[in-house]
């Protein structure tokens, strides 16, 4: 979903140029076999784009629009997984070392990944003016992926109790927070390096000559 505002300069009466910039929100859809017991969330999340654009009408109702711009968009995405210890044995390392026995408590590890890609972005879509400021927009997208940025923070908490083998139980209370990040191609790796796309949206032209345009 792409709102953007763009200026244009009339060069001739036929041909006109422009700068565009705005924001866009995208939103992914995942498919997990089997089904996870806590989903992780859609990754969604708002962008910023910017470019320009040459305007080439064929007459009065149709015409081309050409844009060159650079798309920077963001997916967060949150999971949580929870697990519950009723007297399980278990392994817990501990200052003593490594010790056997029962626990009994609630564990959660919460996972947020925030993605960054940047995009080369070329729109070719076909104009067609149904009215006098109103455009309908239809055409080809084609995205180059140039690089991008992950950024990964995990929480993990247990707290309850464990009881070793032949001791005496004690209170279990762990808290931790670890973050990592990941820059170039490792931080791509999982996407494609380019995807072609259909692009449809309308656009008014206001009449100090500045254009907002709506689009998926």
């Amino acid at each position: 979903l792409l709102a953007s505002l763009a200026g244009a300069t009339a060069l001739s009466a036929q041909i006109a140029v422009g700068g565009r910039v705005g924001a866009n929100y995208a939103i992914a859809s995942m498919r997990i076999q089997p089904d996870p017991k806590d989903p992780p969330t859609n990754p969604k999340g708002l962008g910023l784009q910017f470019g320009a654009y040459v305007e080439v009408p064929f007459s009065d109702l149709v015409g081309l629009r050409p844009e060159l711009a650079f798309s920077f968009r963001r997916l967060k995405m949150e999971a949580t997984q929870n697990e519950t210890y009723s007297n399980t044995q278990v392994i817990l390392n501990s200052d003593q070392g490594q010790q056997q026995g029962a626990l009994t408590a609630d564990e959660e590890q919460k996972v947020i990944t925030d993605q960054r890609l940047q995009y080369f972005q070329v729109n070719v879509p076909i104009m067609i003016t149904a009215a006098e400021g109103f455009r309908f927009m239809v055409g080809p997208s084609f995205n180059f992926l140039m690089g991008g940025k992950q950024t990964e923070d995990v929480t993990y908490t247990l707290k309850g109790t464990f009881t070793p083998n032949g001791g005496q139980a004690q209170q279990v209370n762990v808290d931790n927070f670890e973050t990592t990040d990941k820059k170039g191609s490792a931080a791509i790796k999982n996407f494609r390096k380019a995807d072609v796309a259909v692009m449809a949206g309308v656009g008014y032209t206001l009449d100090v000559g500045f254009d907002v345009d709506l689009r998926y």
